[in-house]
């Protein structure tokens, strides 16, 4: 899925404004047990839990995201993605 940046100019701000909004306690809101990882240099955002990893990787333009789930976590993948996708087009 790609998400465009409507609140920020660039994958820098973008990243920034995501890396500050993304923190295991928003992840602890969808009661979920998660660590989240970020890499400052590729400008990519990766949470892992338990049954899912998602990566947040941050382009020019729009940011890539890439949802991987556990077979029990697969019935919930639409309302899932369009969670996140939800929570990110407010803040990018």
């Amino acid at each position: 899925m790609k998400v465009p940046y409507l609140n920020t100019v660039n994958k820098v701000s973008a990243y920034d404004v995501v890396k500050k909004n993304i923190t295991p306690e928003t992840i602890n809101k969808f009661k979920v047990t998660a660590t989240v990882d970020y890499d400052d240099k590729n400008y990519k955002i990766v949470g892992k839990g338990k049954g899912f990893t998602l990566t947040i990787q941050f382009n020019d333009k729009e940011a890539d995201i890439d949802l991987d789930l556990s077979l029990f976590l697969k019935p919930f993948k639409a309302n899932i993605v369009g969670k996140i996708e939800h929570m990110l087009k407010k803040i990018v």
